[in-house]
Formats: structure tokens, C-alpha cells, sequence
């Protein structure tokens, strides 16, 4: 049985640290939220790095639509289109190999020819998701937390901010800062 895309980061991200021992806000605080997600969307794009962010976000789209295969083949497919195959819009650093099992995977999930191509189909975007979320956790939310986007949301929506709790040190420290 393949676990959620989530599961793994929920358990290992619920207390996460900066390198000198402060809390941190954690991705999956973002992700599962559409208010702090719009301000890590914003940021992305400006750093040219929206892809990573776009693609996780469809990814967990999928997860959920499993239950409705016919939508859930249509998200493999336009997360393959717009993502992993090559020259796509916005395309992932993804191997070769791993490109072209995922593709033979979608299309034999989507002629039906194979039982177990769903299966390879969550498999392999669980491993591309697995890299992208490591790549965003230690790379785009360190410069994400002392960018401008991540203060501006601190400081427009104080009350907001201060209610959640993994991201209260985190806020607390950017509005004492400002003092």
C-alpha cells in the first residue's frame, strides 16, 4: 500500500528548528494553509522558483482526487505535461529514467492495460514529491523566513499570525524586531 505524499512530513516537520535553535515555520505549516501559501506562492515567483511550489500543490491535488480515478488520471497526466515532461512550461529536474517510467506508468494507467500502473503512477510521483519537498524545505523557506513576503505577513496579519502556533516564535520575532 502507498502512504500519503504527507504523511512522512507531518510526522518528521511537527517540531522543526532553525540552525541556531529557533522555531521554525515548517513547509507543510505553508502548504496546508491558502493564506501563508499565497505570501511562499508570491515569494516563489519572484525568486523564480514556482515550480517546485506549483508542482507539490498539484501533487497533493492528485492525492486527493484518487478517489475519482477519471480526475485523478486527468491530474497525472497535466502534472506530467506541465512538469516532468521534457521542454514542459515548468519543468522539474527530473532523470531521464524517472521521466519516461512515469510516462510509460500514465500511459498505461490511462489505456487500462495494466493493474498495477496506478500503483507505479503514485509510487513515482511520491519519490519526484519526496525530492522537491527536501529541495523547498532547506533551500526556498530559509530565504522564504527572511525575505520581505514572510514579514510583510507577519506584519499585515499580526493577530493571524500570532493564533498559529507553530509559527508564533517566528512572527513574534520578526514584529520584535520593527520595535
Amino acid at each position: 500500500m502507498v502512504t500519503s505524499f504527507r504523511t512522512k512530513q507531518r510526522r518528521s516537520s511537527a517540531h522543526q528548528f532553525d540552525i541556531r535553535g529557533n522555531a521554525a515555520l515548517a513547509l507543510e505549516d505553508l502548504l496546508s494553509d491558502a493564506w501563508r501559501l499565497s505570501y511562499l506562492r508570491r515569494f516563489a515567483e519572484a525568486e523564480l522558483s514556482s515550480e517546485n511550489v506549483e508542482f507539490m500543490m498539484r501533487v497533493r491535488e492528485f492525492e486527493s482526487a484518487l478517489t475519482d480515478a477519471p480526475r485523478a488520471r486527468e491530474l497525472g497526466q497535466d502534472i506530467y505535461e506541465r512538469h516532468i515532461k521534457a521542454g514542459a512550461a515548468e519543468e522539474m529536474a527530473v532523470t531521464s529514467r524517472l521521466r519516461n517510467q512515469l510516462k510509460q506508468a500514465l500511459a498505461d494507467w490511462l489505456s487500462g492495460t495494466s493493474t498495477s500502473a496506478e500503483v507505479s503512477v503514485k509510487q513515482l510521483l511520491a519519490i519526484l514529491y519526496q525530492t522537491v519537498y527536501r529541495n523547498v524545505s532547506f533551500d526556498v523557506i530559509p530565504r522564504f523566513l527572511a525575505s520581505a513576503h514572510c514579514h510583510e505577513m507577519a506584519k499585515l496579519h499580526p493577530a493571524r499570525a500570532l493564533l498559529h502556533e507553530p509559527s508564533r516564535a517566528v512572527y513574534e520575532r520578526i514584529l520584535g524586531e520593527n520595535r
